[in-house]
């Protein structure tokens, strides 16, 4: 199948307003994906429309969340069910800092239902760092079922080797993101696992982005007991 397994909605604040998860869903289908994973920072509150607009447009949805841990490294966590990623987002809700939140500054944080509707805006800041370390997001994540791994581990900010130096050899993942999986090789000598399954998605935040870095899931994939 070909997939975009790292797409944002206008939930998250640093997308843009437009990307309603329909938008997303029919944008993805337009540009060849079979597959795809709406993961919007901190929530799971897009997943209910976003399965709504998949299933209409016959895409597959692998049900997800980035989460930001409190070391501020982001965290891709997927689930078999929408269910199951609203009970966990529902858990790092709470482990969010309740400041006050501004739209204006932040951008908004719109929950859609399947007509492309505002529901509501949600008030916590969704980029904000959860009190969940790398350890208890993976462990919570697995707890329910689902799959964690690094998200863009190779990017210069909020990713594993930036944000950790190296890969913590007590910290294991099947998986990793990789933006340039081409520094594969490279990483390894920081401690990224030989033979571990990479993953290249868009990481999209606005519709011109969305499905841009199509790949196709490999044969025995560990996202394949999700689907």
């Amino acid at each position: 199948m070909r997939y975009d397994l790292h797409l944002h909605t206008c939930l998250s604040p640093c997308a843009d307003d437009d990307m309603t998860p329909a938008t997303v869903a029919g944008l993805a289908k337009l540009a060849g994906a079979e597959l795809i994973a709406v993961t919007d920072h901190n929530s799971a509150l897009n997943l209910p429309a976003a399965e709504a607009a998949c299933r209409a447009y016959g895409l597959r949805l692998l049900p997800g969340i980035e989460v930001n841990t409190a070391e501020e490294m982001h965290l891709l966590c997927y689930f078999k069910t929408v269910e199951k990623a609203l009970e966990y987002g529902e858990a790092l809700y709470e482990a969010l800092p309740a400041f006050p939140y501004d739209p204006a500054v932040w951008g908004e944080q719109l929950v859609m239902d399947e007509d492309d509707r505002v529901v509501r805006r949600v008030e916590r800041l969704l980029t904000g760092a959860a009190r969940w370390d790398v350890y208890e997001a993976k462990a919570a994540c697995e707890a329910l079922g689902g799959v964690a791994l690094p998200a863009h581990a190779d990017r210069e900010s909020y990713s594993l080797f930036a944000v950790l130096g190296a890969w913590p050899p007590d910290l294991s993942f099947a998986a990793v993101e990789l933006y340039r999986p081409e520094r594969r090789e490279e990483l390894e000598q920081w401690g990224l696992p030989r033979g571990i399954e990479v993953l290249t998605s868009s990481d999209a935040h606005c519709m011109e982005k969305v499905a841009g870095r199509l790949r196709e899931l490999p044969e025995g994939s560990v996202l394949e007991k999700l689907l």
